[in-house]
């Protein structure tokens, strides 16, 4: 009985639909009426609308707000509406273009009901550029820098940015229906408004403050880097890299522009430079990427096949990988390992030839060009970026090369063993080839190692530790005069505070002992004073107690600067010691002093030990800082490199040249190697 039932529901219900769709079709009337809105806009704004939608015969679907540049549509909002006879509110946005004068836009009102008949109706809207009082630089590290405006569109500021600058621009909301405007590269590598745009990459001078600038109507900013390889622009990936991938011809010449290449590796896998700065290039035909390190200045390069990385064909044409430890590449602070996808191109360079050059160095510490480890060696070649294919036979060649490397099993190349299994060294600066020959076929190739230079490579001089002082009073002796720096600073950095210790004054003949680095690190290295010095500090003693990072860089530490050490109208100089330093080693010293004062007071530095080096610093006078600010706010002195004298000793003294009271409030060292007395 239950199932007959069902079966007569069935039916009833089958009957029903066909009934339904025996009725006449209804198209429906949508209707709007216009009730509130702008006809007038900024380009940047949410235009408010309001529409007042019916329909009495359908049910309604979408309202949409659609608006029109000329033909083109460049914004879109959508609406659903459900109950006819009622107002539906929204807004539009006014997309903000370059180039893109005052003028006049579509508004276009689409209605649409469930059987999508549908009624249009259109409003013109009158726009314009809003005129921005300000623009604001946002850094990576969201640092926002005031852009004042200059002229009509035009914006700036200057300071003491990075030499690679990455940061975005950002407007205030103008009018009652502004929006916050954000500028950076797009995906197409344009300067674009929008949410999701990526940094802007500035270039400037790191020594000295520059300019930024930003025209609000023709997106134009400075300063850019804009580096052409062989012609084209390459592509700006980040603040320090760019790009371009391209075919290049064996023996091309080739012209960079946009980049200053005095002091820029090249890499002899790939290049030459010439006596007039072009580059020759020297593989075999084909498609490569090139990409530019502006930070670490040289140019990494990767044979490509289409839009992908190249790999070792079955004909012996293509690229070759190289892995493993004790090779690199710019030099040997940049191992390959073996970690997958970390492998290095080996170029083409004749047919079915491939070659790796570079001179041998330390493990560590090595400069570019040093890419052999002279004391060990265990790479291996593959065909492709990572773990695959790879050869099953090699041999060495009869060149030389045998009393050189060998081959283990596994086709690692290694360095030649001694009596006692132990690697035999290469020579230490000179420059070594590494080529592979398949001429014979893939599974027939040939290994050669030879030494193709002799000489000695001399590395770039490198910091290997700073040191930072804060002279100044003790808290605990002088309560109120001046508190020692707190370690860590907001730098990550520490300090040694050298403070007084009989009241007002750090009495001679004082040690401070047990100095240690930037890193928290002892050293061996201690400050003794040669003379009485007087101290004061921050509380009505005239340091600087705002010091701008962005003048003084990593000195802008407020207890540091804030007191100082100081020699009296009485004195004619005062000085102190370093000693137990490293006498194969150089030392540069950045002084800084600084007193709030009208009067003028300039010192001189002197810096001696086993040579000399002098120099000026004011550190008060009327204006000295800038209008109205009358006291040292930026000015650094920076020494050359001073080496120690015989007995491990510099002697810092502090003169005067001008005025009563000659400070010194802060001091950095930087200890280098590599560098030449």
């Amino acid at each position: 009985m239950k199932k007959s039932i069902y079966i007569i529901l069935a039916l009833i219900g089958i009957l029903g639909m066909n009934s339904c769709s025996d009725d006449e079709y209804l198209a429906g009337n949508p209707d709007m009426e216009f009730i509130a809105g702008k006809v007038s806009a900024l380009y940047g704004d949410s235009l408010p609308f309001t529409i007042k939608a019916s329909d009495v015969e359908v049910p309604l679907s979408t309202l949409k707000a659609k608006l029109f540049y000329g033909e083109e549509q460049v914004s879109e909002t959508v609406i659903r509406t459900k109950t006819s006879g009622s107002d539906y509110t929204g807004k539009v946005f006014i997309p903000y273009y370059p180039n893109v004068i005052d003028g006049r836009a579509t508004l276009k009102f689409v209605l649409q009901n469930i059987h999508f008949t549908i009624t249009e109706m259109e409003q013109e809207v009158v726009l314009s550029r809003p005129d921005f009082p300000y623009v604001t630089l946002v850094d990576e590290m969201g640092e926002e820098y005031l852009m004042k405006k200059k002229s009509l569109y035009n914006y700036g500021v200057t300071g003491k940015f990075p030499q690679d600058l990455k940061a975005y621009i950002k407007t205030p909301k103008v009018g009652e229906n502004g929006n916050e405007l954000t500028f950076g590269w797009d995906n197409d590598n344009l300067l674009s408004e929008g949410k999701n745009v990526n940094p802007i990459t500035f270039s400037g001078t790191a020594s000295e403050p520059y300019e930024v600038t930003f025209n609000a109507l023709t997106y134009e900013v400075t300063p850019l880097v804009n580096v052409l390889f062989d012609g084209e622009k390459m592509t700006a990936q980040d603040a320090n890299t760019y790009l371009i991938q391209k075919s290049f011809t064996q023996g091309q010449s080739i012209v960079v522009t946009g980049i200053d290449m005095n002091g820029w590796w090249i890499n002899p896998d790939y290049f030459k430079k010439e006596s007039n700065g072009t580059l020759t290039f020297l593989p075999v035909d084909g498609k490569y990427r090139v990409v530019a390190n502006m930070k670490q200045k040289y140019f990494g390069i990767t044979r490509m096949d289409g839009d992908k990385e190249a790999g070792l064909s079955d004909t012996g044409h293509g690229a070759l990988w190289l892995m493993g430890w004790g090779v690199g590449s710019p030099s040997m602070d940049f191992q390959f390992g073996w970690d997958a996808g970390s492998n290095y191109c080996v170029p083409e360079i004749s047919s079915k030839k491939y070659q790796f050059i570079g001179t041998t160095g330390p493990e560590h510490n090595s400069v570019f060009g040093q890419r052999f480890r002279y004391d060990y060696i265990s790479a291996k070649f593959f065909f492709q970026n990572g773990y695959g294919g790879e050869f099953s036979q090699l041999t060495l060649a009869d060149d030389g090369t045998k009393s050189l490397i060998r081959l283990t099993d596994s086709k690692n190349i290694e360095l030649l063993l001694d009596g006692n299994d132990k690697p035999i060294p290469l020579e230490e600066g000179a420059t070594y080839a590494l080529t592979v020959d398949l001429s014979a076929g893939n599974d027939k190739g040939v290994v050669s190692f030879k030494k193709i230079s002799d000489g000695e490579v001399k590395p770039e001089p490198a910091v290997v530790q700073t040191l930072y002082f804060d002279f100044g009073s003790s808290s605990a002796t002088s309560p109120g005069k001046g508190d020692p720096t707190v370690n860590p600073d907001d730098n990550g950095n520490y300090w040694n505070n050298i403070t007084n210790n009989n009241g007002n004054y750090a009495n001679a003949g004082t040690v401070y002992g047990s100095l240690f680095n930037s890193e928290n690190t002892p050293t061996a290295y201690a400050l003794t004073l040669n003379s009485r010095f007087t101290i004061n500090g921050a509380s009505g003693g005239g340091g600087l107690l705002q010091p701008d990072k962005d003048l003084l860089d990593d000195l802008a530490v407020a207890t540091a600067t804030g007191d100082y050490f100081f020699m009296e109208k009485s004195e004619d100089n005062s000085s102190f010691t370093f000693s137990n330093l490293d006498k194969n080693k150089g030392y540069k010293f950045y002084a800084f002093g600084s007193r709030l004062a009208t009067q003028v007071r300039t010192a001189i530095y002197i810096i001696s030990g086993e040579n000399t080096d002098q120099g000026e610093l004011q550190a008060a006078g009327t204006n000295c800082g800038g209008t109205g600010i009358n006291q040292n706010i930026q000015n650094v002195y920076a020494s050359e490199v001073i080496f120690p004298d015989e007995n491990g000793e510099i002697k810092f003294t502090v003169s005067r040249k001008e005025g009563d009271y000659i400070p010194l409030n802060v001091l950095k060292i930087e200890e280098y190697t590599n560098v030449e007395k």
